[in-house]
């Protein structure tokens, strides 16, 4: 890690996976997936990022305690930026995470995690809507709800993008 802005991004994206891993909408793979991607990228990782690649066993409140070792500062804007990012991937890696996804955003939104205004009207509307269109009550489908879903959190990340410092 060679400057302050790598290291907060790296801490950021750690505070997003533990959210993400905290409210179901990820797995421990995806953790120890994300710190293998680390170690590969950077020369001297730290040893919490070597701690996290060998989680695998671990159960989630303890791999969560373990994000929290990796160093630096979480700035809200990159940590929400980084778990619109962590929640894209979950989603684009298994659709059927939507409504573990949903109910993250939900659970966020309720305890006042969400800036993003686009976001955060995602937070209060997917649960709802997935689950309406599984009755057939909604005029949508799930695979458009799921699909507003992505849309939502691929403008979020690309208003932090436009927006990050650096």
């Amino acid at each position: 890690m060679t400057s302050w802005l790598s290291i907060d991004l790296l801490r950021s994206k750690a505070q997003a996976l533990a959210r993400a891993l905290e409210v179901g909408a990820i797995a421990i793979d995806d953790v120890v997936a994300w710190a293998d991607a680390v170690i590969e990228r950077e020369n001297h990782p730290h040893w919490s990022i070597c701690e996290l690649s060998l989680c695998r066993r671990r159960p989630p409140s303890e791999v969560v305690s373990l994000l929290g070792d990796v160093p630096g500062t979480v700035f809200p804007q990159l940590a929400e930026a980084a778990l619109a990012q962590v929640l894209l991937d979950s989603l684009d890696n298994d659709s059927s995470r939507a409504d573990r996804i949903a109910r993250a955003l939900y659970d966020l939104a309720l305890d006042c995690q969400i800036d993003d205004p686009d976001l955060l009207s995602l937070a209060w509307w997917a649960w709802d809507a997935l689950d309406l269109a599984d009755s057939g009550v909604a005029t949508e489908t799930r695979p458009e709800v799921v699909a507003k879903m992505r849309e939502t959190l691929v403008a979020t990340l690309e208003r932090a993008h436009c927006c990050a410092p650096g």
